[in-house]
């Protein structure tokens, strides 16, 4: 898998309000070039010199919140500023003319979606995807059979979706674990790429992903998802610290 990723810019402002939110700032103040970590409207005790408390977005080259109900993404668009949101979609009533908005850095609608993305380029539109994902819920004991990399490791699933060329399953797991696979089936073979791990910290490396994705510049005005942009997502996700398991049959 690539390992390119998009330049980083260095001013990233953070507005959180669950641990996917805190998560994600610590994986943020990893970056080497980070210049700022400003926390929206809440005090820091951390010693770190680049994380502040910040009341104004003024400044600032992107913002980031895991809030579904954040006012923060009207404030980050009327004053021009990119804004990457963890939910799948913004209000709609917002004029994101001259914004930049990347909607839906979250497991499913950006490291899943990227990675089918990604397998879809690589099969030649040939053969069929199959895009797995867990989400919370009680273990079904029948229905469509998915393999994830442990700890999540084999269960059942339910289909969402299914049309020549795509099959979506939806896995419930009762924990604190979640995956993601997808599987490309061509003439070829088949080629199957996984990852597991705790669901809190998935979801903050899908934000802080879609952070370093929203803050390089490369996406334009408008709402756009993560999978637009797969390859420097996904090539953001891998330096952050996402592992992704892979494996190749013959057909």
């Amino acid at each position: 898998m690539a390992t390119r990723r998009p330049p980083v810019v260095v001013k990233i402002a953070l507005d959180h309000t669950s641990e996917i939110g805190v998560r994600s700032g610590r994986l943020l103040l990893g970056e080497p070039d980070l210049e700022v970590l400003g926390v929206v409207g809440r005090d820091v005790k951390d010693r770190d010199p680049r994380l502040r408390r910040i009341d104004d977005l003024a400044g600032f080259d992107v913002v980031v919140t895991d809030d579904p109900e954040s006012s923060i993404a009207a404030d980050a668009v009327g004053r021009g500023i990119p804004c990457v949101l963890w939910a799948d979609s913004i209000d709609p009533s917002l004029d994101v003319t001259d914004a930049a908005v990347l909607a839906g850095s979250n497991l499913v609608e950006g490291l899943g979606r990227s990675l089918v993305s990604r397998e879809s380029a690589a099969a030649g539109g040939e053969g069929r995807i199959v895009f797995a994902w867990t989400e919370p819920g009680t273990p079904r004991r029948h229905g469509d059979a998915v393999t994830f990399p442990g700890p999540v490791g084999a269960r059942w699933g339910a289909r969402r979706r299914s049309t020549e060329n795509l099959i979506e399953v939806a896995v419930p797991v009762p924990d604190e674990w979640a995956g993601i696979v997808v599987s490309s089936v061509t003439e070829r073979g088949e080629r199957t790429v996984g990852i597991a791990d705790l669901a809190t910290h998935l979801e903050a490396i899908a934000l802080a992903a879609g952070a370093v994705v929203g803050a390089s510049g490369v996406v334009p005005f408008g709402v756009h998802r993560p999978d637009e942009f797969a390859e420097d997502y996904l090539a953001a996700a891998l330096d952050i610290g996402l592992d992704v398991a892979s494996f190749t049959s013959d057909g």
